[in-house]
């Protein structure tokens, strides 16, 4: 009776309290004016913080993936893809954690002096700190210890043993920074009334931004002044309520042919799903072909409508003017052509029984497959790349920008080289051969045995 909710404060204290921790302060990032203001002020104080924090969460990711790598398995080349995501996300999340967190305990100590005119407590160490060096490092921050232990720490450790002056380098790198901003932002000095005013609200009762709702007359709503008749005539009542009434029946049509192709895609998505797990039941080889197929054509009619109206596939639209992303939409549509066409490919390689001949082609000549994988790499980093119109701010820009675009432009070079290499080997296949050969081959062999082991999935 005991083990149960020992194993639920366990999982609490864990994973669930960081959680609604991260949320409470992600929640007083955006509706606390103060706090906001606080920020905006010392942006260009915080930059070196938050670019610090990006390549330890890149060179973390990479140490993981190279220590997994060393294993040359298969199954090490599946957990570094699963594992080297989670690395990169989770130790970024847990440093700016801690480092938002360590401004907020700034900012509320600045406000509290203000309001009490007392200088802080300190420890032995910040008070030798401050008067030697005039470094005032402010309260200690919140700090998450088992996801730090689990997804920074290890990583860290693990970054040390693969590249032990790059790690040095970069823990170097962040202290510096910090003692940067705490010299150039003391909590303890000179709060007069014109600077500290704003900042001097308490962040509990900070008030959030009203947000009006324009009202608008409808159609149908002959109450309203847009649609009462300006001489009471019944020819004119009549008249507006037949324009209404055209116009509702417009939209509705509208709105019923934008929904009806993806409806019909999801009709022909799911068809396809059932025949290939009845195939599957059955063992029967042209069931899974004809599923595969319908899949297939569900990618493609879904891809080619993206390209066409500028809408994203498989999406319902309340509206038949709602705004979309054409960029975003063109690009999703390529990437939705280029799998559809490899599954009716795979398809059509099923039903004529040409499949086990096309996967030992393949094992020779694997250019078929990884140019269209190089292209759906090129599409995925453009949508990466691509910023959303929505306004985060310069810390937004630095903590979630500033990541989401470097990793784009590593994934848009990758299928750039991979596209590049083609052409090259197709240019000058000698001199191709010679640049491969630069290579270890015990590289090369470890390259060949997971490409023959990925085929050996498919068969």
């Amino acid at each position: 009776m005991t083990e149960r909710p020992l194993q639920l404060r366990i999982l609490r204290y864990a994973l669930l309290d960081p959680i609604d921790a991260a949320r409470d302060i992600l929640r007083r990032c955006q509706n606390n004016e103060a706090f906001q203001h606080y920020l905006r002020k010392r942006t260009s104080r915080a930059l070196p913080l938050a670019v610090g924090i990006v390549l330890t969460s890149l060179a973390c990711s990479a140490a993981a993936v190279f220590f997994l790598l060393r294993a040359g398995t298969l199954l090490a080349l599946i957990a570094t893809l699963v594992v080297a995501p989670i690395v990169l996300v989770a130790s970024f999340s847990v440093q700016a954690y801690v480092l938002l967190s360590w401004l907020e305990g700034r900012s509320l100590a600045k406000v509290q002096q203000h309001l009490h005119h007392h200088s802080r407590h300190r420890g032995p160490i910040g008070r030798w700190l401050a008067r030697s060096y005039r470094i005032d490092m402010g309260p200690l921050p919140q700090v998450p210890w088992i996801p730090a232990l689990v997804f920074f720490l290890l990583p860290a450790a693990i970054l040390a043993h693969v590249a032990a002056p790059f790690a040095a380098g970069l823990a170097a790198f962040q202290i510096v920074a910090a003692i940067f901003y705490a010299r150039r932002d003391p909590v303890s000095g000179d709060h007069s009334p014109a600077r500290g005013g704003a900042e001097a609200k308490s962040f509990a009762a900070a008030p959030l931004r009203e947000v009006r709702v324009p009202k608008q007359a409808g159609d149908l709503d002959f109450a309203s002044p847009s649609a009462r008749p300006g001489t009471g005539n019944r020819f004119r009542r009549l008249r507006s309520f037949v324009q209404s009434g055209l116009r509702f029946l417009r939209s509705l049509v509208e709105l019923c042919l934008i929904n009806l192709l993806p409806f019909v895609e999801y009709c022909v998505l799911f068809a396809g799903i059932f025949f290939v797990a009845q195939g599957r039941q059955s063992a029967t080889e042209q069931d899974v072909a004809l599923g595969i197929f319908l899949v297939g054509a569900a990618l493609l009619l879904a891809g080619l409508a993206s390209i066409v109206t500028k809408r994203i596939g498989f999406r319902f639209y309340r509206s038949a003017r709602t705004s979309h992303a054409a960029a975003t939409a063109l690009i999703t549509g390529m990437m939705q052509v280029i799998v559809g066409g490899l599954a009716v490919a795979a398809a059509h390689a099923l039903a004529t029984h040409v499949w086990q001949a096309r996967l030992d082609a393949l094992l020779a000549n694997p250019w078929p497959l990884l140019i269209p994988l190089g292209l759906l790499l090129i599409g995925a980093g453009l949508l990466l790349v691509r910023r959303s119109s929505n306004y985060v701010g310069p810390l937004g820009i630095v903590l979630f920008i500033l990541p989401k675009t470097l990793i784009g432009l590593a994934v848009v070079g990758a299928g750039a080289a991979i596209l590049a290499g083609w052409a090259w080997k197709i240019y000058d296949p000698q001199a191709f051969l010679s640049f491969v050969r630069v290579f270890p081959d015990e590289y090369m062999n470890l390259l060949a045995s997971w490409w023959s082991a990925a085929i050996g999935l498919l068969r």
